[in-house]
C-alpha cells in the first residue's frame, strides 16, 4: 500500500533536496535522511505544480509544496500487543503514560514488535487520529528507546493538531530527571568559560548551542554552532553523591526549550556530565568509566542503560483551554539505584 504525503515548504533555501525536506518535515512525519534519500532513488516525491520527479540535483528555490509516496513494505505485521504500560491520566481528547525503558515509541524496520505503537494499536484499535503516518497513531512527540517517563498521546484530530502547535511553539513544558557522572558545577568552574554555556544566578546551568547529527556516525548527535539547529536545554543540580575520592555522580534536572533528537543526552555530555548508562555518549575518561564500574559493582548488575527520565509535563488542554500538570513516577530500575545512592548523598 502506497499512502500519500503532501508537505508545505516553510523555509525555503537553496539546500539540497534532503536536507530541504528534513527542515519542513511535520513532527509526526519522521524521515530520516537516509529514507529520504532512498524515497528520492526511488523516484517517490514530485513537485505537485510542475508534474516532475525531484532528485538530489533539483533546483529547491522554486519549490512551494512537496509530494512524498511512502509505501509500507517493512511494515506490514503491525499486529496489537498487550504491553505493560502505565496510564498517568486519560479522557476523551488525550492520554498521557509513563512509558518504560527498552520500548521504541513506533516501528522502524528493525523493530516491528514491543513498541509503544503496538500498545496503542491494542488499546485503542482503530480510533486514533492519523495525520501523517499511521504506523504513529496519536503520536505527537518520542522519547528515545531506553528513556522512559512522560508521553502524550492524542485521541482525536483536533487535539493532535492542537499539541503539534503547542510543541512547534515551544508551550509544553517539559522537565527530566538524569544522573550524570560528575558535578557539572565543579567541571565548569574548572575552565574560564565554555561557548554556550552560562551558570545562572541560582546557580542552574543553561546550555545554548547547535546540534547535527554527525557525519561519520548518523546515530550519534553533535554540538556544532556553524551548521546546526539551535538546542536550549537548563540543567539543576538536584543531588550530588560521593562515592569515593574523585567519584560523584549527580542527579540533574533539565528544562528543555527545543526538542532536538538527543539533546539532553549530548548537552549532558558537553558540560562534561555524561548521563550514567549512556554507551552513545559515555565518557572515555578512566576516571569517570570508574565511576560506572563502582555503582555497578554495588547495585549487582553487569549494566544500566541510560538514566534519563521524563519526569514532568505541562500542557493546555486543546478542548477546555486549561494548563494541565502531570508527573510520572521513576522506573523501578532508576528507582533502585537512587535507594543505593541514598547513602552517598551531601548537602549542597
Amino acid at each position: 500500500m502506497v499512502e500519500k504525503f503532501v508537505i508545505s515548504l516553510r523555509k525555503k533555501s537553496e539546500r539540497k533536496l534532503d536536507k530541504l525536506i528534513i527542515d519542513n518535515c511535520p513532527p509526526n512525519l519522521s524521515l530520516s535522511r537516509t529514507k529520504i534519500q532512498d524515497l528520492i532513488k526511488r523516484n517517490m516525491i514530485f513537485d505537485p505544480k510542475k508534474l516532475n520527479i525531484l532528485t538530489l540535483k533539483t533546483k529547491t528555490d522554486d519549490l512551494e509544496q512537496i509530494i512524498i509516496y511512502l509505501d509500507d513494505t517493512h511494515q506490514k505485521n503491525l499486529l496489537p500487543e498487550n504491553l505493560d504500560v502505565p496510564i498517568v491520566f486519560e479522557d476523551d481528547s488525550l492520554a498521557v503514560l509513563n512509558k518504560p525503558s527498552n520500548m521504541v515509541v513506533h516501528p522502524v524496520k528493525s523493530s516491528q514488535s514491543g513498541t509503544l505503537v503496538n500498545f496503542l494499536i491494542f488499546k485503542y484499535q482503530d480510533t486514533l487520529p492519523i495525520i501523517f503516518d499511521k504506523f504513529r497513531p496519536g503520536i505527537v512527540h518520542r522519547l528515545d528507546k531506553d528513556t522512559t517517563g512522560l508521553i502524550v498521546i492524542a485521541k482525536t484530530q483536533s487535539c493532535a493538531e492542537s499539541l503539534i502547535a503547542q510543541f512547534k511553539n515551544r508551550q509544553v513544558k517539559k522537565f527530566y530527571l538524569a544522573l550524570c557522572i560528575g558535578n557539572p558545577l565543579e567541571k565548569l568552574n574548572q575552565i574560564i568559560s565554555k561557548p554556550g554555556v552560562k551558570i545562572l544566578k541560582d546557580n542552574s546551568i543553561e546550555v545554548r548551542t547547535y546540534i547535527r547529527r554527525n557525519r561519520a556516525n548518523r546515530e550519534i548527535m553533535e554540538v556544532n554552532n556553524q551548521t546546526g539547529k539551535l538546542a536550549v536545554s537548563r540543567f539543576s543540580i538536584q543531588t550530588v553523591y560521593y562515592l569515593g575520592e574523585n567519584q560523584k555522580l549527580s542527579l540533574i534536572g533539565c528544562e528543555i526549550e527545543t526538542g532536538r533528537t538527543h539533546q539532553i543526552r549530548v548537552h549532558a555530555k558537553f558540560i562534561g556530565c555524561p548521563i550514567f548508562g549512556d554507551d552513545l555518549y559515555k565518557s572515555r575518561i578512566k576516571q569517570e568509566l570508574n565511576v560506572e564500574k563502582t555503582v555497578l559493582s554495588f547495585c549487582n548488575v553487569q549494566r544500566f542503560r541510560q538514566m534519563l527520565h521524563s519526569h514532568e509535563l505541562s500542557i493546555t488542554h486543546p478542548e477546555s483551554g486549561k494548563r494541565l500538570f502531570f508527573r510520572g513516577d521513576f522506573p523501578p530500575d532508576f528507582s533502585n539505584i537512587l535507594l543505593k545512592l541514598d547513602k552517598y548523598k551531601a548537602g549542597l
